[in-house]
């Protein structure tokens, strides 16, 4: 076998000759390792993935972000984020609006943060039997970026972790017409094989997937077309 590398590409041929040269050669033609490692997120369709901040997070909600994350561009998904990936010159609430502008879908992880304890309310009747209670909150990005990506009408996925899944918008049962995906962080390193081998992770993925890939394709169509006769 020869390779032949021209600029980016290398040609691949089985022309033995000694007076073998690239003229001569039917080869086939693919794109060289160094190039495809330099352009592989052209291959992907952006989408915004929601997080707290990675400081924020302890050892094990990060091996989490980063099984998410694998997972999404082995969809060929790339998950775009603030500001790991990208950042802007505008205050926070513009960079979040112009990640959504140029995203075609969301994607929302809300983890555990810090557990509070009601220590007082305003005195209505649906609190009197909160003070003293404890409970885990997450990151408030967590209810204003998918809010407004919901607003422009991303499609959206939701994981939540247990211990904050009753809180707020992420009640069980999901965030109508959405559905919450929980993961039980309780069970150890385990829990992230436990989550993503579920068929219920993986049906969702592909639904959600389905969703970005009809809307790019839709979002990407030029804005006039011609349907001719019979077609």
């Amino acid at each position: 076998m020869n390779i032949l590398y021209r600029g980016d590409y290398m040609i691949i041929s089985d022309y033995k000759s000694s007076n073998w040269n690239s003229s001569q050669a039917v080869s086939t033609t693919v794109p060289s390792p160094d190039l495809v490692a330099k352009t592989n997120r052209f291959y992907k369709l952006p989408v915004f993935l929601s997080h707290p901040t990675s400081n924020t997070l302890n050892d094990i909600q990060i091996k989490f972000l980063i099984r998410l994350m694998e997972e999404l561009k082995r969809e060929l998904i790339f998950p775009r984020t603030l500001p790991n990936t990208e950042q802007y010159p505008e205050s926070t609430m513009s960079s979040i609006r112009t990640m959504i502008y140029s995203s075609f879908g969301m994607v929302t992880l809300n983890l555990a943060r810090k557990k509070v304890r009601v220590t007082e309310t305003n005195g209505a009747t649906i609190y009197q039997n909160d003070v003293g209670t404890e409970y885990w909150t997450g990151s408030y990005f967590s209810f204003i970026e998918p809010a407004m990506a919901y607003q422009y009408g991303l499609p959206q996925l939701f994981i939540t972790e247990n211990t904050v899944s009753n809180q707020d918008v992420y009640e069980s049962g999901g965030i109508l017409p959405y559905r919450v995906l929980v993961w039980d962080s309780t069970q150890g390193l385990e829990s992230i094989d436990i989550f993503f081998n579920s068929i219920e992770w993986k049906e969702m993925l592909e639904n959600w997937t389905a969703e970005v890939r009809s809307g790019y394709f839709l979002q990407t169509q030029p804005p006039f077309q011609y349907t001719g006769e019979n077609q």
